[in-house]
């Protein structure tokens, strides 16, 4: 009898989806740069949202920063990671999920430094509530490590179509968004820093966990797939 075969992964689509999103983000990150009226126009929202200040929000808002910013998101990553072996019993999918968290967070990061985009002007703003970041604007790498870590735990631990997806969609939604906003509170992103992550992330990590899939290293057999026997010599 034959040995079943794995479905080959549709991995072409998600990868020229990923492609189109790296493209549209970096031109969109030039254009807004060689525009400075963009950024004066933002500065505003930006401006509006921060001055709408309250001790409940500066608390979500400095701990999003502390948990998602680079050493919290290296702690956030083992603990998802780890969490992952525990869950699955098996390191192949823990490699998989940091596959899926790290390229598009990578991703975002290599754009930033590429498009160079200057914080808001913190003159322009009241009294910041953390250190005035030294790194670029565009897109957000707190924003794009959430939307990482998200998409990573939903696509790789969670079955398509299953409820508990469904509520780790949403749960994962409510804490991308919340630090999002939390950018914009505090004063060091614009709205078009953030909006970048959360357009680019999720494509590029759907396209990650497309490739991944099927490959011995990320994904673990199906059950009722069996290995492939070893050959067998027959006598003369």
């Amino acid at each position: 009898m034959p040995t079943p075969l794995r479905p080959r992964p549709r991995w072409r689509m998600a990868t020229a989806g990923a492609v189109a999103a790296l493209a549209i983000t970096l031109l969109a990150g030039w254009a807004i740069v060689a525009a400075p009226s963009w950024s004066a126009a933002e500065v505003r929202i930006v401006a509006a949202v921060h001055g709408d200040a309250t001790g409940m929000a500066d608390i979500v808002a400095l701990t999003i920063n502390s948990a998602f910013g680079p050493s919290g998101a290296v702690l956030v990553s083992l603990i998802a990671l780890t969490w992952t072996v525990m869950l699955r019993r098996s390191w192949r999918p823990a490699v998989r999920m940091l596959a899926v968290l790290v390229i598009p967070w990578g991703c975002a990061e290599v754009i930033k430094s590429i498009v160079q985009r200057p914080r808001p002007d913190p003159a322009l703003l009241s009294t910041l509530i953390v250190a005035e970041p030294r790194s670029y604007s565009f897109p957000s790498g707190h924003t794009a490590f959430a939307a990482a870590l998200a998409c990573a735990v939903v696509l790789v631990l969670f079955r398509a179509h299953s409820r508990s997806r469904a509520v780790a969609v949403a749960a994962g939604a409510v804490v991308v968004l919340m630090t999002a906003w939390s950018r914009v509170y505090l004063g060091v992103h614009y709205p078009t820093d953030v909006a970048a992550s959360l357009f680019l992330v999720p494509l590029v990590a759907f396209a990650v966990h497309r490739m991944t899939a099927g490959r011995a290293m990320f994904d673990p057999p199906a059950p009722g797939i069996a290995a492939e026997p070893p050959a067998v010599r027959i006598g003369r």
